[in-house]
């Protein structure tokens, strides 16, 4: 995706009005969702991880990105959105505690 139109105004205060948009859509679809926002890098204007039940996953990443994807078409906002099963985070865990990379 290319960055916003260059004459859109930037509002801090609308990024985060659609960060908590998207945590509070996450939350509604899976209530023990555990969450983490980031700010952007590169061309990301934030970032949020979201960790969930591993039956849970593909439902909350489809709406997630989806209505990430609305915002910016609409907005103009980037922000990238990465939904992983709790199965798969403990597995990351794991070997980062075992050392390997």
């Amino acid at each position: 995706m290319s960055k916003r139109n260059a004459k859109a105004r930037f509002s801090k205060r609308r990024l985060e009005r659609y960060i908590g948009e998207l945590c509070s859509l996450a939350k509604e679809l899976c209530p023990e969702a555990e969450i983490e926002v980031e700010p952007g890098i590169d061309e990301l204007d934030a970032w949020i991880e979201v960790i969930v039940p591993d039956e849970k996953e593909e439902d909350v990443h489809d709406a997630l990105i989806q209505r990430a994807h609305d915002i910016f078409m609409d907005e103009g906002y980037d922000i990238g959105v990465h939904v992983t099963e709790w199965s798969a985070q403990e597995k990351f865990l794991a070997r980062q505690r075992a050392g390997e990379s």
